[in-house]
């Protein structure tokens, strides 16, 4: 049986999904975009050896989204992107209409969708869920959709906590 952490915001507007791209020329960074989901509810998971500590709990802890059983993330409320490199404004203007669902590809994808299956050329360089206080953290099974091992598991103090060896 293979264990999970699962954290869960306590309060709404408090998970997002971040989308980090890049597009290279030469072999070199040319440029990229950061897009922000911003979701009421969801969830996050953490392998067992990747433990929650007290200034994760203070500034975000990251999930990987494809890990558990899934981050249900729902309601969609707000979206950010930031650019980094050039771009025309209406590079600009057509990437945050993509991101934002106000315009979808031949295929019908927006948001997250075309990001991750858009026919376009930008790589995906971080995909990250970020769960914000306060949170619940339960151990759950992996393996068995919302069986909790243990409840209200509390964050690795840092200041006594060895760190795991990389």
């Amino acid at each position: 049986m293979t264990h999970l952490y699962r954290i869960t915001p306590l309060e709404k507007k408090s998970i997002e999904f971040v989308i980090e791209t890049y597009q290279l020329e030469d072999g070199k960074y040319k440029r990229g975009f950061t897009a922000t989901f911003l979701y009421r509810w969801g969830q996050g998971f953490r392998e067992m050896d990747n433990w929650v500590s007290d200034w994760e709990v203070n500034q975000g802890v990251n999930c990987e989204p494809g890990l558990g059983w899934g981050c249900e993330l729902d309601d969609l409320i707000s979206v950010w992107v930031d650019f980094d490199g050039e771009f025309t404004e209406e590079e600009q203007e057509e990437i945050t209409a993509y991101c934002e669902g106000e315009l979808e590809d031949e295929e019908g994808r927006c948001g997250e969708a075309w990001i991750f299956d858009g026919d376009h050329a930008w790589e995906i360089e971080i995909d990250e869920v970020v769960v914000h206080r306060p949170i619940k953290i339960d151990i759950v099974d992996a393996d068995q959709y919302n069986v909790v091992i243990e409840e209200n598991v509390q964050p690795k103090d840092d200041s006594t906590t060895d760190w795991p060896s990389a």
